[in-house]
């Protein structure tokens, strides 16, 4: 990661709080009235979490990085951050 990239996240994730903000007030940070958040509607379901930790999920790409962290203890950042989005996001 360089210096540069991290400051055009930086930036970007300014223009990205400004905008929401000017949009709705105080919306930065917070879920409600934001704009670039969506309200997911969470699922409970341990059938589901379980197929998520066997990689049993469907999706090729998050399953074989399951595969792997089961089999090798370890996933490229990339990979966690594909099985992590996933679980988090859906």
């Amino acid at each position: 990661v360089s210096l540069h990239g991290q400051l055009l996240w930086r930036d970007f994730n300014n223009l990205i709080a400004h905008s929401a903000n000017a949009q709705a007030p105080g919306s930065w940070g917070q879920m409600q009235n934001n704009v670039y958040c969506r309200d997911i509607p969470w699922s409970s379901d341990p059938a589901l979490l379980t197929a998520w930790k066997e990689g049993r999920t469907g999706y090729p790409w998050i399953d074989a990085c399951m595969a792997q962290l089961r089999t090798e203890g370890w996933i490229h950042h990339l990979g966690r951050h594909a099985v992590a989005c996933f679980l988090t996001r859906g």
